[in-house]
């Protein structure tokens, strides 16, 4: 386009300049033709009456200031014949001229031609330029005289400023071609740059930067661009961020959390959702879940939770469903074009409450197990203390037997009292631990001395088996390591059959001791195992009663152990007696 308008420019200036040029030549030309029209007038017509002196006077004629080479003149008669001519002396061979000029100027009217072609002195036909004057001689019409000049002179210069304004103008559009190419890798090529760069920049690659070259337009439209790339890439940044956290804080959620959107699609959900729903994937939809809570969608309502609890196997789940609104919060339900409330979405959140359930029910049980070993004992001596109201008392040896099982009863309740005391301080850490580096193995030993009274009645025997390194130091409160290791000997003796033997071993590795204590008493069943630490559980509750027990024991063990950074662990098969693993961290220091 750049070309095509300085091509254009220059031929209209180039016609211009031509025709001006033209006009000007032509105009120049006619004047010198009346003037020499005119000195003939004066000199030949008006000086000599004889006309046949006029082919004499042409060679007197004085001209000054012009040149005759390309001018020719002749007188012609009121006949139109050629009386005098400067082409030639020889009257015979003076030539005759029929043509408007002549014409016009024997009508007494000069006139000017700027191309006529007449043939010169020598027959050669050539373009002239011609002036007809008429001379009158005392106001009357007389002659006409007509002059001409060779054009081929004027058209040369005119072709030679044709030829030199073209070359100007080739050189002018090799000029713009290169200005062309200058100004294109000015101009042109800083917008192709931003046109490719904000191509990349549409597709996603943020990193464009483009250098500025100058401080024009061009200039403060690329520092425009550098300054979007930036801000865009910032902008971007800050929302990948905020994302990221988003994405971190909802997927490291203990709680589950979905979303759906107004088509009851789901587009969100966090990982936690599998382990709670039991599924693989997310593949179902707003009314599959409300199906799964005995809801309908007619129950979401903008402003108003639903709160309900599934049970998924032995789980409990409590979901609550929380439809949302974009924009002002509505005040009312409007009801949508689909029959649904108007709502643009809803968030369910999903909350494992399945140990708040097991405490609930373990809080349940442990009010009605304390109820009932208070209630127990609590009847046993009424019903003996109302029994000897009534006249036992006067039986020495019955009252003696009520008095006793009125004390064992009483001693039964005030062992409950203790250990119950007992689980409160552990379970609010109110139970000091005094802590000293003893050697385990002492502790083990000390144990089973304490246990040979019992272990003769019932004629059993324990199998120790000490390590290879007898010495096992560990920082410890003995006085409650010594009540763990009597309370898991205890149970191991009386639930063993008479005559059974009793193993304990202990063992180490790089980090921790282990002391197992193994019985051959009646076994432990799968589904009783994981609750033997539950408190007040008994897997045989009258036996368990029969010896004495509170079902506290266990329940203490564990938490004095936890304590002191260590654990408890049992195993057993039903009918092939029990196996407890007591874990005892090395060091000097447990972390408490």
């Amino acid at each position: 386009m750049y070309l095509t308008l300085v091509f254009i420019v220059m031929i209209i200036s180039g016609t211009f300049i031509v025709l001006r040029i033209q006009a000007s030549e032509t105009k120049k030309s006619e004047e010198q033709l009346k003037k020499y029209a005119e000195y003939i007038y004066e000199q030949i017509v008006l000086t000599y009456d004889n006309p046949d002196d006029f082919q004499g006077g042409f060679s007197d004629l004085n001209i000054s200031g012009m040149s005759l080479r390309a001018m020719q003149g002749n007188i012609i008669d009121t006949k139109g014949q050629t009386i005098a001519s400067t082409m030639t002396t020889d009257k015979q061979s003076f030539p005759s001229y029929y043509n408007s000029v002549v014409s016009t100027a024997l009508s007494g009217t000069e006139n000017f031609n700027a191309t006529v072609k007449n043939a010169d002195k020598n027959g050669s036909v050539k373009t002239w330029m011609s002036y007809g004057y008429p001379a009158d001689i005392g106001g009357k019409l007389t002659y006409a005289i007509y002059v001409q000049m060779d054009k081929e002179e004027l058209l040369a210069n005119l072709m030679q400023t044709k030829q030199t304004l073209m070359l100007a103008v080739l050189l002018s559009l090799l000029l713009t071609c290169v200005l062309g190419l200058l100004f294109s890798n000015t101009i042109t090529e800083p917008i192709s740059i931003l046109t490719r760069k904000s191509n990349m920049l549409a597709k996603g690659n943020l990193e464009q930067q483009i250098p500025v070259k100058s401080n024009d337009e061009i200039g403060q439209l690329t520092k425009s661009f550098n300054y979007m790339a930036r801000e865009l890439r910032k902008t971007l940044s800050n929302m990948e961020n905020e994302k990221n956290k988003l994405e971190i804080l909802v997927h490291n959620m203990t709680d589950g959390v979905l979303a759906f959107d107004e088509s009851g699609f789901l587009i969100h959900a966090n990982s936690v959702c599998n382990d709670m729903l039991e599924i693989e994937d997310h593949y179902f939809s707003l009314v599959d879940f409300l199906t799964m809570a005995n809801l309908t969608r007619d129950d979401l309502k903008p402003n108003q939770i639903n709160e309900v609890t599934l049970i998924r196997g032995e789980k409990y789940i409590g979901v609550s469903f929380i439809p949302y609104k974009s924009g002002a919060t509505a005040t009312a339900p409007e009801i949508g074009a689909d029959g649904y409330n108007d709502i643009d979405g809803v968030v369910v959140v999903m909350h494992d409450i399945t140990k708040l359930k097991l405490l609930d029910n373990m809080r349940k049980d442990f009010v009605a197990n304390v109820s009932h070993e208070i209630r127990t004992p609590l009847t046993t001596i009424k019903s003996y203390a109302e029994t000897l109201l009534d006249g036992a008392l006067d039986d020495r040896e019955i009252a003696i037997d009520f008095l006793n099982t009125i004390n064992s009863e009483a001693d039964r309740m005030a062992l409950l009292a203790k250990d119950l005391l007992e689980l409160s301080r552990l379970d609010n850490k109110q139970l000091t631990f005094h802590f000293e580096t003893v050697n385990l193995i002492q502790l083990i030993e000390d144990a089973i001395r304490q246990n040979s009274i019992l272990l003769n009645q019932k004629k059993q025997k324990i199998i120790f088996k000490e390590p290879l390194h007898p010495q096992m130091p560990v920082f410890v409160d003995p006085g409650r390591i010594n009540q763990v290791l009597n309370n898991i000997i205890t149970n191991a003796i009386k639930y063993s059959m008479d005559n059974a033997r009793i193993i304990i071993e202990a063992e180490e590795d790089e980090y921790k001791y282990y002391v197992s204590i193994e019985d051959m008493g009646m076994g432990i069943s799968k589904e009783d195992l994981g609750r033997i630490f539950e408190r007040f559980y008994r897997v045989d509750k009258a036996r368990s009663r029969a010896m004495g027990g509170t079902g506290l024991g266990l329940s203490i063990a564990k938490d004095i152990m936890e304590g002191h950074n260590g654990s408890i662990v049992a195993k057993s098969e039903l009918g092939r007696g029990t196996t407890m693993i007591l874990v005892f961290p090395k060091g000097s220091h447990p972390a408490l």
